[in-house]
Protein backbone atom coordinates (compact mmCIF):
# COMPACT_ATOMS: atom_id res chain seq x y z
CA UNK A 1 0.00 0.00 0.00
CA UNK A 2 1.45 3.23 -1.02
CA UNK A 3 1.78 6.30 1.02
CA UNK A 4 -1.18 8.66 1.14
CA UNK A 5 -0.38 11.72 -0.78
CA UNK A 6 -0.40 15.16 0.76
CA UNK A 7 -3.31 16.24 -1.43
CA UNK A 8 -5.34 13.24 -0.26
CA UNK A 9 -4.75 14.18 3.39
CA UNK A 10 -5.80 17.76 2.75
CA UNK A 11 -8.95 16.57 0.98
CA UNK A 12 -9.89 14.19 3.77
CA UNK A 13 -9.28 16.90 6.40
CA UNK A 14 -11.45 19.31 4.42
CA UNK A 15 -14.30 16.76 4.20
CA UNK A 16 -14.06 16.04 7.95
CA UNK A 17 -14.05 19.77 8.72
CA UNK A 18 -17.17 20.30 6.57
CA UNK A 19 -18.90 17.39 8.32
CA UNK A 20 -17.97 18.73 11.76
CA UNK A 21 -19.14 22.20 10.77
CA UNK A 22 -22.49 20.85 9.57
CA UNK A 23 -22.87 18.72 12.69
CA UNK A 24 -21.93 21.62 14.91
CA UNK A 25 -24.42 23.96 13.25
CA UNK A 26 -27.14 21.30 13.45
CA UNK A 27 -26.30 20.66 17.09
CA UNK A 28 -26.56 24.36 17.90
CA UNK A 29 -29.95 24.40 16.18
CA UNK A 30 -31.04 21.45 18.31
CA UNK A 31 -30.86 18.91 15.47
CA UNK A 32 -29.19 15.61 16.24
CA UNK A 33 -28.29 14.09 12.91
CA UNK A 34 -27.29 10.79 14.54
CA UNK A 35 -30.66 10.31 16.20
CA UNK A 36 -33.14 8.24 14.16
CA UNK A 37 -36.35 10.10 13.32
CA UNK A 38 -39.44 10.13 11.11
CA UNK A 39 -40.34 13.13 9.01
CA UNK A 40 -43.89 14.50 8.84
CA UNK A 41 -45.38 17.41 6.92
CA UNK A 42 -47.65 19.96 8.61
CA UNK A 43 -49.42 22.71 6.67
CA UNK A 44 -49.93 26.10 8.35
CA UNK A 45 -51.66 29.21 7.04
CA UNK A 46 -49.35 31.46 9.08
CA UNK A 47 -46.03 30.54 10.68
CA UNK A 48 -45.12 33.94 12.14
CA UNK A 49 -42.68 33.34 15.02
CA UNK A 50 -41.88 29.79 13.88
CA UNK A 51 -38.23 29.05 13.15
CA UNK A 52 -36.11 26.04 12.27
CA UNK A 53 -35.40 23.80 15.28
CA UNK A 54 -38.62 24.92 17.01
CA UNK A 55 -39.51 22.10 19.42
CA UNK A 56 -42.52 19.82 19.01
CA UNK A 57 -43.95 18.78 22.38
CA UNK A 58 -46.49 16.31 23.72
CA UNK A 59 -47.79 17.10 27.21
CA UNK A 60 -44.77 19.40 27.65
CA UNK A 61 -42.20 16.75 26.61
CA UNK A 62 -40.16 17.36 23.44
CA UNK A 63 -40.76 14.64 20.86
CA UNK A 64 -39.39 16.35 17.78
CA UNK A 65 -38.44 19.61 16.12
CA UNK A 66 -38.90 21.66 12.95
CA UNK A 67 -36.34 20.68 10.35
CA UNK A 68 -37.31 23.02 7.51
CA UNK A 69 -40.12 25.08 5.96
CA UNK A 70 -41.21 25.84 2.40
CA UNK A 71 -43.87 27.98 0.74
CA UNK A 72 -46.51 26.13 -1.31
CA UNK A 73 -47.37 28.67 -4.01
CA UNK A 74 -49.70 26.24 -5.76
CA UNK A 75 -52.13 26.00 -2.85
CA UNK A 76 -52.75 29.54 -1.61
CA UNK A 77 -49.26 30.29 -0.31
CA UNK A 78 -49.59 27.90 2.59
CA UNK A 79 -46.44 27.03 4.50
CA UNK A 80 -45.32 23.39 4.55
CA UNK A 81 -43.43 22.65 7.72
CA UNK A 82 -41.32 19.51 7.99
CA UNK A 83 -41.11 17.91 11.41
CA UNK A 84 -38.47 15.42 12.51
CA UNK A 85 -40.20 13.26 15.10
CA UNK A 86 -38.37 10.86 17.41
CA UNK A 87 -38.28 7.26 16.30
CA UNK A 88 -41.11 5.32 17.90
CA UNK A 89 -43.50 8.28 18.16
CA UNK A 90 -46.82 7.31 16.61
CA UNK A 91 -49.31 10.00 15.65
CA UNK A 92 -52.96 8.84 15.73
CA UNK A 93 -55.21 9.97 12.90
CA UNK A 94 -57.17 13.09 13.79
CA UNK A 95 -54.35 14.50 15.88
CA UNK A 96 -53.64 18.22 15.68
CA UNK A 97 -50.43 20.23 15.50
CA UNK A 98 -51.01 23.55 17.30
CA UNK A 99 -48.56 26.42 16.81
CA UNK A 100 -48.33 28.55 19.95
CA UNK A 101 -46.28 31.77 20.12
CA UNK A 102 -45.60 33.23 23.55
CA UNK A 103 -45.58 36.92 24.47
CA UNK A 104 -41.77 36.92 24.26
CA UNK A 105 -41.88 35.58 20.69
CA UNK A 106 -40.72 32.00 21.33
CA UNK A 107 -42.77 29.43 19.38
CA UNK A 108 -43.73 25.84 20.18
CA UNK A 109 -45.67 23.23 18.24
CA UNK A 110 -47.87 21.23 20.59
CA UNK A 111 -49.28 17.91 19.46
CA UNK A 112 -52.83 17.17 20.56
CA UNK A 113 -53.52 13.47 20.04
CA UNK A 114 -56.84 11.81 19.28
CA UNK A 115 -58.25 8.49 20.46
CA UNK A 116 -58.04 6.83 17.05
CA UNK A 117 -56.30 3.46 16.80
CA UNK A 118 -55.04 4.25 13.28
CA UNK A 119 -51.79 6.15 12.95
CA UNK A 120 -50.56 8.70 10.40
CA UNK A 121 -47.81 7.55 8.07
CA UNK A 122 -44.80 9.81 7.43
CA UNK A 123 -46.06 10.40 3.91
CA UNK A 124 -49.35 11.86 5.09
CA UNK A 125 -49.89 15.60 5.56
CA UNK A 126 -51.11 16.97 8.90
CA UNK A 127 -53.20 20.12 9.11
CA UNK A 128 -51.69 22.67 11.51
CA UNK A 129 -53.62 25.17 13.65
CA UNK A 130 -52.25 28.48 14.87
CA UNK A 131 -53.24 29.25 18.44
CA UNK A 132 -54.52 32.80 18.93
CA UNK A 133 -52.11 34.16 21.48
CA UNK A 134 -51.37 37.51 23.04
CA UNK A 135 -49.50 38.79 19.99
CA UNK A 136 -52.46 38.09 17.68
CA UNK A 137 -54.83 39.65 20.18
CA UNK A 138 -52.58 42.71 20.39
CA UNK A 139 -52.61 42.95 16.59
CA UNK A 140 -56.40 42.96 16.60
CA UNK A 141 -56.51 45.56 19.36
CA UNK A 142 -54.09 47.99 17.72
CA UNK A 143 -56.66 49.53 15.29
CA UNK A 144 -58.98 50.25 18.19
CA UNK A 145 -56.09 51.71 20.16
CA UNK A 146 -55.17 53.97 17.24
CA UNK A 147 -58.76 55.24 17.13
CA UNK A 148 -58.62 55.96 20.87
CA UNK A 149 -55.39 57.98 20.67
CA UNK A 150 -57.06 61.20 19.34
CA UNK A 151 -59.75 60.93 22.03
CA UNK A 152 -57.15 60.41 24.74
CA UNK A 153 -55.21 63.41 23.42
CA UNK A 154 -58.39 65.51 23.56
CA UNK A 155 -59.09 64.37 27.12
CA UNK A 156 -55.54 65.20 28.19
CA UNK A 157 -55.83 68.64 26.57
CA UNK A 158 -59.05 69.26 28.49
CA UNK A 159 -57.43 68.15 31.74
CA UNK A 160 -54.46 70.41 31.07
CA UNK A 161 -56.83 73.35 30.49
CA UNK A 162 -58.68 72.59 33.73
CA UNK A 163 -55.45 72.27 35.73
CA UNK A 164 -54.05 75.55 34.37
CA UNK A 165 -57.34 77.43 34.85
CA UNK A 166 -57.28 80.30 37.40
CA UNK A 167 -60.58 78.98 38.72
CA UNK A 168 -58.85 75.75 39.70
CA UNK A 169 -56.19 77.69 41.61
CA UNK A 170 -58.90 79.71 43.35
CA UNK A 171 -60.80 76.52 44.17
CA UNK A 172 -57.68 74.99 45.68
CA UNK A 173 -57.14 78.17 47.71
CA UNK A 174 -60.76 78.01 48.94
CA UNK A 175 -60.33 74.35 49.82
CA UNK A 176 -57.18 75.24 51.75
CA UNK A 177 -59.08 77.96 53.61
CA UNK A 178 -61.94 75.57 54.39
CA UNK A 179 -59.44 73.01 55.64
CA UNK A 180 -57.90 75.61 57.94
CA UNK A 181 -61.34 76.59 59.27
CA UNK A 182 -62.18 72.94 59.85
CA UNK A 183 -58.92 72.51 61.75
CA UNK A 184 -59.80 75.51 63.98
CA UNK A 185 -63.32 74.18 64.51
CA UNK A 186 -61.95 70.78 65.40
CA UNK A 187 -59.60 72.35 67.91
CA UNK A 188 -62.48 74.28 69.50
CA UNK A 189 -64.59 71.12 69.64
CA UNK A 190 -61.73 69.30 71.31
CA UNK A 191 -61.50 72.09 73.90
CA UNK A 192 -65.26 71.95 74.50
CA UNK A 193 -65.15 68.18 74.80
CA UNK A 194 -62.29 68.42 77.30
CA UNK A 195 -64.30 70.91 79.42
CA UNK A 196 -67.39 68.72 79.09
CA UNK A 197 -65.42 65.69 80.20
CA UNK A 198 -64.47 67.61 83.34
CA UNK A 199 -68.10 68.59 84.05
CA UNK A 200 -69.61 65.22 83.22
CA UNK A 201 -68.67 63.59 86.57
CA UNK A 202 -70.23 66.54 88.48
CA UNK A 203 -73.36 66.43 86.35
CA UNK A 204 -73.53 62.69 86.80
CA UNK A 205 -73.20 63.10 90.57
CA UNK A 206 -75.97 65.72 90.60
CA UNK A 207 -78.23 63.50 88.56
CA UNK A 208 -77.49 60.66 90.95
CA UNK A 209 -78.38 62.92 93.90
CA UNK A 210 -81.61 64.05 92.19
CA UNK A 211 -82.46 60.44 91.51
CA UNK A 212 -81.86 59.62 95.17
CA UNK A 213 -84.08 62.55 96.26
CA UNK A 214 -86.81 61.48 93.88
CA UNK A 215 -86.58 57.99 95.31
CA UNK A 216 -87.05 59.44 98.82
CA UNK A 217 -90.04 61.53 97.70
CA UNK A 218 -91.53 58.47 96.06
CA UNK A 219 -91.12 56.54 99.29
CA UNK A 220 -92.83 59.40 101.20
CA UNK A 221 -95.71 59.35 98.73
CA UNK A 222 -95.99 55.62 99.22
CA UNK A 223 -96.17 56.15 103.00
CA UNK A 224 -99.09 58.64 102.77
CA UNK A 225 -102.46 57.18 103.77
CA UNK A 226 -104.33 58.01 100.60
CA UNK A 227 -107.63 56.64 101.94
CA UNK A 228 -107.63 58.96 104.96
CA UNK A 229 -106.56 61.90 102.82
CA UNK A 230 -109.37 61.20 100.35
CA UNK A 231 -111.90 61.00 103.20
CA UNK A 232 -110.70 64.36 104.61
CA UNK A 233 -110.94 66.01 101.21
CA UNK A 234 -114.42 64.52 100.71
CA UNK A 235 -115.60 65.84 104.09
CA UNK A 236 -114.22 69.31 103.28
CA UNK A 237 -116.01 69.31 99.94
CA UNK A 238 -119.28 68.32 101.66
CA UNK A 239 -118.85 71.12 104.23
CA UNK A 240 -118.33 73.62 101.41
CA UNK A 241 -121.45 72.29 99.70
CA UNK A 242 -123.49 72.75 102.93
CA UNK A 243 -122.13 76.28 103.37
CA UNK A 244 -123.03 77.11 99.78
CA UNK A 245 -126.53 75.69 100.30
CA UNK A 246 -127.03 77.76 103.47
CA UNK A 247 -125.83 80.89 101.68
CA UNK A 248 -128.31 80.30 98.86
CA UNK A 249 -131.16 79.40 101.25
CA UNK A 250 -133.49 82.20 102.52
CA UNK A 251 -134.21 80.37 105.76
CA UNK A 252 -130.92 80.99 107.52
CA UNK A 253 -129.52 84.29 108.74
CA UNK A 254 -126.68 84.34 106.23
CA UNK A 255 -129.10 83.47 103.47
CA UNK A 256 -131.52 86.21 104.46
CA UNK A 257 -128.63 88.66 104.70
CA UNK A 258 -127.40 87.79 101.22
CA UNK A 259 -130.77 87.35 99.48
CA UNK A 260 -133.07 90.00 101.11
CA UNK A 261 -133.16 93.01 98.77
CA UNK A 262 -135.02 95.20 101.21
CA UNK A 263 -132.44 94.60 103.92
CA UNK A 264 -129.74 95.44 101.45
CA UNK A 265 -131.44 98.70 100.50
CA UNK A 266 -131.94 99.62 104.20
CA UNK A 267 -128.28 99.02 104.95
CA UNK A 268 -127.31 101.15 101.96
CA UNK A 269 -129.61 104.00 103.11
CA UNK A 270 -128.29 103.76 106.66
CA UNK A 271 -124.69 103.94 105.41
CA UNK A 272 -125.59 106.91 103.23
CA UNK A 273 -127.26 108.77 106.13
CA UNK A 274 -124.30 108.00 108.36
CA UNK A 275 -122.01 109.48 105.76
CA UNK A 276 -124.11 112.66 105.55
CA UNK A 277 -124.19 112.92 109.35
CA UNK A 278 -120.43 112.58 109.58
CA UNK A 279 -120.01 115.23 106.92
CA UNK A 280 -122.34 117.62 108.69
CA UNK A 281 -120.55 117.01 112.01
CA UNK A 282 -117.31 117.79 110.29
CA UNK A 283 -118.66 120.93 108.67
CA UNK A 284 -120.68 122.22 111.68
CA UNK A 285 -119.20 120.78 114.83
CA UNK A 286 -120.81 123.49 117.01
CA UNK A 287 -124.21 122.08 116.39
CA UNK A 288 -123.37 118.82 118.06
CA UNK A 289 -120.60 119.69 120.47
CA UNK A 290 -121.22 122.40 123.05
CA UNK A 291 -118.02 123.36 124.89
CA UNK A 292 -118.20 125.96 127.69
CA UNK A 293 -115.17 127.48 129.29
CA UNK A 294 -115.45 128.67 132.85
Amino acid sequence: MGKISKEMKIGMAFIIAIFLLYYGISFLKGINIFRPSNSYMVVFDNVEGLTQATPVTLNGYQIGLVSSMSLDTKHGNKVITYLDMNKGIKIPKGSKMILDVSMLGSATIMMETSNSAEVISPSDTIVGIRNKGMIDAAGNIMPSVQQLIPKIDSILSGLNAVINSPAMAQSLSDVNQITGDLAKTTKQLNTMMAALNKDVPTITGNLSQVSTDLTGVSKQFNQIDMVSTYKSVDATVKSLENLSAQMNSKDGSLGLLLNDRQLYDSIVNTMSNASLLLKDVKDNPSRYINVKVF
